[in-house]
């Protein structure tokens, strides 16, 4: 059986697996996989690094660590500064998916380097917006989305020039000069 969202399941679809499609809603899922455990082997896939703002915390606080196997792939972080070819040993790492703009900006805040996940309410135009709105200086960006798809780009520019309309779902790195 395989667990996961759209993006995740779908090159395993060939398969002709069970699929158990995760959304929004995570109410009975670990009760759901608790059960199909028990009789087959179940796969959970999610894209990005599962230990980092990801579905791990939640399979954590519904197994032991022993009752589960992760195999991480490689973060689109490190692919994200890897490509950039810039150190990240002192980059502040963010997530700002599920957060709100008093959580965000102390820390967007900070005089780092830094790689924020965004998404669709979080875009990168608007955490742009919210750091100039604040005073913070302009600053290089690079907008890193699709790593290590055939849909890969990578856009650097600057933080005045993005727009709030920017898409969502990338890795923004603030490379503070």
């Amino acid at each position: 059986m395989i667990v996961g969202g759209a993006r995740a399941t779908t090159p395993f679809v060939h398969l002709q697996k069970e699929i158990i499609p995760i959304t929004g809603k995570l109410d009975g899922l670990a009760e759901i996989i608790r059960t199909q455990a028990q009789r087959k082997k179940v796969a959970v896939l999610v894209s990005g690094d599962p230990g980092f703002h990801s579905l791990l915390a939640y399979l954590r606080r519904h197994f032991k660590a022993e009752e589960l196997e992760v195999i991480p792939g490689v973060s689109s972080v490190q692919v994200a500064f890897a490509r950039l070819g810039e150190p990240w040993q002192d980059a502040l790492l963010l997530s700002a998916h599920g957060r709100n703009a008093h959580e965000l900006l102390p820390l967007l805040l900070t005089n780092a380097k830094k790689a924020i996940l965004t998404d669709g309410v979080w875009t990168p135009g608007r955490i742009a917006a919210l750091l100039l709105n604040a005073g913070a200086q302009d600053a290089k960006v690079a907008l890193c989305r699709h790593l290590t798809t055939l849909r890969e780009s990578i856009e650097v520019t600057r933080l005045q020039l993005l727009h709030e309309d920017e898409e969502g779902d990338c890795v923004m790195v603030i490379l503070n000069e």
